[in-house]
């Protein structure tokens, strides 16, 4: 085992990861059948990734020096804009060199046109940095909780005033989705602004795995979603996406002029992830049918977890104390579970599954046995 010492686990030793990410993974020289985490297609070992990856790298080196607002860009970050715009049907996209990033791109990008910002209390810390970031007054609405934000638009905006709403499409924790279409109709009489991290939508909901905007039908007007290309793409890197005037204001914030190159691999990694999807739609219908036995094999457990077509699967049992003990004995036996009390997972924390396109039906039943004889 790797003895490096982890302050964020609370001192315990970190475990080494050895393989890709994926449903079964090698951790400190052990086979481990994984749930947990966000591999949701399948895609961390990909070879066509890979390859391209390592391409990508001999041709561009690590990144360029010379950025755009110099008048340059990557030939990966331009492939990776490419395909981003093809497979969203986007006028505009922008590529960066992490997820985390998209908050403050996207929340500092529309300051000038917004006056308060609404943000789901349960959404990433990212949208709540961004929106300290971009200097506006900020109210924390009740999740998913549409009745509570209207309240809130009736009694903070002053006339004139523009709302910025921001939330995760699909929450990271729980996979619960927002409602986007009664947002979007909320704020629509303000002239208001939805922002939206697609972070664990992008390639698991929607009718082509585009995320929760998609599947809400929302059109690019006054929308704004991006997030993370290293989940269910396999790749690195974030996006953001828009129509071309508002991804060019974004391209003027500090953050865009001074961090958003990132890794040629994880660019060009994250265009080929974007043609490989379209390539294989079977994929997005593997990973749908492993989501919908999963949970459905929960709730046979008689756990309760989200009712939607999206991969992940949290549930509560018994006590804090309780789910690390099961966390623990599913370990012992060769699976992985997180126990999260991650964003959203509530005072006790959550046990969190996720399904993966690359998990077998047998694995699933194997998960779903050794859960039956803990709770």
């Amino acid at each position: 085992m790797n003895t490096t010492i982890s302050l964020a686990t609370g001192g315990s030793p970190l475990r080494l990861v050895e393989s890709p990410s994926g449903a079964s993974m090698m951790v400190d020289g052990r086979q481990l059948l994984c749930f947990g985490g966000s591999a949701y297609l399948g895609l961390g070992g990909a070879p066509e990734l890979v390859e391209i990856g390592c391409a990508a790298l001999r041709q561009f080196g690590a990144s360029t020096h010379l950025p755009r607002h110099y008048g340059f860009s990557s030939g990966a970050n331009q492939q990776a804009e490419a395909e981003a715009r093809r497979f969203f049907g986007t006028e505009a996209a922008m590529y960066f060199g992490t997820g985390y990033l998209f908050g403050l791109v996207a929340l500092t990008g529309l300051a000038p046109d917004c006056d308060v910002v609404y943000i789901d209390e349960s959404a990433h810390y990212s949208l709540r940095e961004g929106a300290h970031a971009a200097g506006k007054p900020i109210h924390l609405f009740a999740h998913r909780d549409v009745q509570d934000l209207a309240r809130m638009l009736g009694n903070t905006l002053e006339g004139g005033q523009r709302p910025l709403v921001a939330t995760d499409g699909v929450f990271a924790t729980t996979g619960a989705i927002a409602p986007l279409s009664a947002y979007a109709e909320l704020i629509a009489p303000f002239n208001g602004w939805l922002v939206v991290d697609e972070s664990h939508a992008f390639g698991t909901i929607g009718p082509q795995g585009r995320g929760s905007a998609e599947l809400a039908q929302l059109p690019f007007d006054r929308l704004v979603i991006g997030g993370s290309t290293a989940k269910a793409l396999g790749a690195h890197g974030g996006f953001a996406l828009g129509d071309a005037q508002t991804i060019a204001q974004l391209w003027r914030t500090p953050v865009a002029r001074g961090a958003v190159l990132g890794c040629s691999a994880g660019a060009a990694m994250t265009a080929e992830s974007l043609r490989l999807i379209r390539r294989r739609p079977e994929l997005l219908l593997r990973l749908r049918e492993n989501a919908r036995s999963l949970k459905a094999g929960l709730r046979g457990l008689g756990l309760k977890v989200e009712d939607n077509a999206g991969p992940i699967a949290a549930f509560v049992h018994g006590d804090g104390l309780q789910m690390q003990r099961i966390q623990r004995a599913l370990w012992e036996q060769g699976i992985f579970v997180a126990y999260s009390t991650y964003v959203g997972a509530g005072p006790m924390g959550v046990l969190r599954c996720a399904a993966f396109a690359d998990h077998t039906p047998e694995q699933i039943a194997r998960l779903l046995g050794a859960l039956r004889e803990l709770l």
